[in-house]
């Protein structure tokens, strides 16, 4: 592999943008895998060699690229687990498996891949190129959580191609190209923090207002927009203190209304049950602690019994369930 930085084997610490370059499977894959995702690819056809180009940039959360491979490549992903990403072809094709379902994917449309679904790509063209966007999961169902107003409390089931060729995807598409563009230069004012958070929020809200998800119908839905004040009320007691023993008669009592109104309120306006919410909030704030935590210093039965979880094993499950993997090794490699 031929990494075009000055510097042998790594780029300028003042680069922004990584440019590589590959003659064999075995750099490429190297170097898609150090900067989207371990995989395993194969050249499909030997009348050509493989021609790999790659250049990417990191944007806090969001990662942007362009990459090509120069002749006929299989690609296979296991589940992503920590992203969410979306192929966008420029020229060429991708034919895809994701979940059992066959897809095929030009130039007007997009690939979306999900943490926790296997891909494979059993076809990407000779001639193509495509941007990849690679969305960190937590900052993306963060940003889904601020659109809805309540913990998401599962991975968002994208569809597996989204239609780039109508008004609101080609407008979506426009944000993406104005990050594309800065791959070509690495001197851009979106390499300042202030700009580029602004515009990855931009790219993240779109593509979550914009592709189809399960949890479009809520965001659209003319409830989500007028959640009534006793609701809004136990939200935000839940979120001021999820570690709390909060019962639904407590919070019925908190906001003043029946259970079976709250209950009833919860399941139009949230889309889950008081206690469910709940949960999902606890799931929340023991995934942040674990991230930031020490290893050497915290247990995870000491964040699971912080933010309210008494029966670890329940835990442990919901956790893996949301996440995608159990929180001791949330603790151990973040």
């Amino acid at each position: 592999m031929h990494d075009k930085s000055p510097a042998a084997g790594a780029p300028e610490p003042t680069r922004r943008v990584l440019a590589f370059h590959a003659r064999t499977l075995d750099e490429a894959r190297a170097a898609v895998g150090r900067n989207y995702y371990p995989h395993r690819l194969a050249q499909l056809t030997t009348d050509s060699d493989l021609d790999m180009s790659l250049r990417t940039v990191q944007l806090g959360p969001v990662s942007v690229g362009r990459l090509s491979y120069g002749v006929d490549v299989s690609i296979h992903l296991d589940e992503l687990e920590s992203a969410y990403h979306v192929n966008i072809p420029m020229s060429g094709g991708i034919e895809s498996e994701a979940g059992g379902e066959p897809d095929v994917v030009t130039r007007g449309r997009a690939s979306i891949y999900l943490p926790h679904r296997s891909t494979r790509i059993t076809r990407w063209s000779a001639d193509c190129v495509v941007y990849g966007i690679k969305f960190d999961r937590a900052y993306l169902e963060s940003e889904l959580r601020a659109l809805l107003g309540r913990p998401v409390g599962k991975p968002v089931t994208f569809d597996p191609v989204f239609d780039l060729s109508s008004k609101s995807g080609a407008s979506w598409l426009a944000l993406v190209r104005t990050l594309a563009a800065e791959l070509d230069d690495d001197s851009s004012l979106l390499y300042n923090e202030l700009v580029s958070s602004r515009l990855v929020d931009a790219v993240t809200t779109g593509l979550l207002l914009t592709a189809a998800h399960d949890s479009r119908e809520l965001l659209d839905s003319p409830a989500h927009a007028a959640r009534p004040r006793t609701i809004s009320r136990a939200i935000d007691a839940i979120h001021a203190h999820p570690e709390e023993p909060w019962t639904v008669s407590g919070l019925a009592m908190l906001v003043g209304v029946s259970v079976r109104t709250l209950q009833d309120g919860f399941r139009r306006y949230v889309g889950v049950s008081p206690l469910a919410y709940l949960r999902d909030v606890r799931l929340e704030r023991a995934h942040e602690d674990l991230i930031q935590a020490d290893p050497s210093d915290v247990a995870v039965t000491d964040v699971a019994y912080r933010w309210g979880f008494q029966h670890l094993g329940r835990f442990a499950l919901e956790y893996r369930k949301r996440y995608g993997q159990p929180p001791s090794k949330t603790l151990t490699t973040t």
